[in-house]
């Protein structure tokens, strides 16, 4: 992996984890809620959960990478479709942040940890979107290491986010301006998506 692929994939993947939903959505929900504390372990929970999907990934794209070329340019184009299909629901995106009420008393750290955990590990549109974005970016198959450094870094860059998030959602005004204006980081998301989908088909046939 190129140093140009990898800051490839941290743009997309803080683009994502920036981008309102469900990981989003339940961390801001403990963190208004509880406050910071009980956001924190929801937070790590979260990181934690980017190592599955990398593990079914990592797996995915280096088997493809030694198959038959007509698998990988069937896998390209799927992949391509889904980051199009990506984009157009965050392109049409016109709300913010939609939080649900949580009633009564803080949940243990464990316990916040696991419903972190569970909400990011059992999206499987995070696989996808994962297996769709390596795919688009990949071209040679990444050594040992270096799916365990960029694994390790995707899941660290994850929770470190989350708990930033968790701190300014309770001092200060970016949870009102995403309650607002959230969508906008869809739509940026939504841009660089068909960048992506687009350097995938252009590197089919050029």
């Amino acid at each position: 992996m190129s140093f140009e692929q990898f800051l490839l994939l941290a743009f997309a993947h803080l683009l994502a984890v920036i981008s309102p939903g469900p990981d989003f959505a339940v961390v801001s929900r403990h963190a208004i809620a509880f406050g910071r504390g009980t956001a924190r372990g929801v937070a790590l929970g979260v990181g934690c959960g980017i190592l599955v999907h990398m593990t079914y990934t990592w797996a995915g794209v280096a088997l493809l990478l030694k198959t038959h070329h007509s698998l990988e340019v069937a896998f390209s184009v799927i992949a391509a479709a889904y980051l199009l299909y990506m984009a157009y629901g965050a392109l049409r995106a016109n709300h913010g942040l939609q939080l649900a009420a949580e009633n009564g008393d803080a949940p243990a750290w464990a316990t916040a940890f696991r419903r972190g955990f569970l909400t990011n590990a059992l999206n499987p549109k995070a696989t996808l979107f994962f297996l769709a974005l390596f795919g688009s970016v990949l071209n040679a198959s990444p050594n040992g290491w270096q799916m365990v450094a960029v694994s390790c870094y995707l899941a660290v860059a994850t929770a470190l986010w989350f708990v930033l998030l968790s701190w300014l959602l309770t001092a200060g005004p970016l949870g009102r301006f995403l309650a607002v204006k959230g969508y906008w980081i869809d739509r940026i998301l939504g841009v660089f998506l068909v960048l992506l989908a687009g350097r995938l088909i252009y590197g089919l046939f050029w």
